[in-house]
């Protein structure tokens, strides 16, 4: 696929992701929390940076292959596919699949009936579904070298944990919950759905893995240690 391609792609993404984020933070006031309080959000800002990278990366970086060797890599593209397969990949994931598992369960726990009057569905959409078509999207059209396990995988827990911290503390010092289920669910039960959240991250991790080896052939890395050998 051509870089002009490539380019206009995540252009529109970009875009896009830039004007819900905007959007969002303008016009919707859904709760006395901070807008960071939210993963959703959390989720947005990394996506529109990432396309934003991306876009960069398109017009003064690289787009080397799984072919090419890691000194045809440029810096940001080496960035753009760290902050990919450890934050953008999982956590994209991570919202479109807790979101709307919830939401088919018990839509009060996570998205209260009442913000359909707050929140356009458009919004919602753009925030809660087209987060992982946009994701798999990218994975298609430009490869993405992924760390090894070692470095990726407690990457994103550690990122998880983090935002997991920062939700118990907004609990401790406001007493508020910022998800519905959290407030329903005993001690134990709170810690059991965190562990589970931190499986879930790292499962997406692996999946993101996987859905670029499908596109770009399951010799990932394997070619690149072949030219070091070289």
């Amino acid at each position: 696929m051509s870089t002009v391609i490539v380019a206009l792609i995540h252009l529109m993404l970009f875009l896009v992701q830039l004007y819900a984020l905007v959007y969002d933070v303008m016009y919707i006031k859904v709760s006395s929390l901070p807008k960071l309080a939210f993963l959703t959000h959390w989720g947005m800002l990394i996506n529109t940076f990432y396309f934003g990278i991306a876009l960069l990366n398109d017009l003064c970086g690289s787009n080397a292959g799984p072919e090419d060797g890691k000194d045809k890599h440029s810096t940001l593209q080496k960035f753009r596919d760290r902050m990919y397969s450890i934050l953008a990949f999982p956590i994209g994931a991570f919202v479109v699949a807790s979101f709307w598992s919830l939401y088919a369960v018990d839509r009060e726990l996570v998205y209260p009936a009442e913000l359909d009057k707050i929140i356009p569905s458009w919004l919602n959409h753009v925030m809660h579904t087209t987060v992982l078509p946009f994701l798999l999207i990218e994975a298609y059209v430009v490869y993405h070298e992924y760390p090894s396990k070692k470095v990726g995988i407690p990457g994103i827990v550690f990122f998880s944990s983090l935002y997991q911290f920062w939700i118990l503390w907004i609990a401790f010092k406001a007493d508020i919950w910022v998800y519905p289920i959290l407030r329903v669910l005993s001690w134990p039960m709170r810690i059991v759905f965190m562990v589970l959240c931190w499986v879930l991250v790292m499962i997406l991790y692996l999946c993101g893995h996987e859905v670029t080896q499908m596109c770009w052939g399951p010799t990932q890395g394997k070619t690149l240690q072949a030219k070091k050998v070289k």
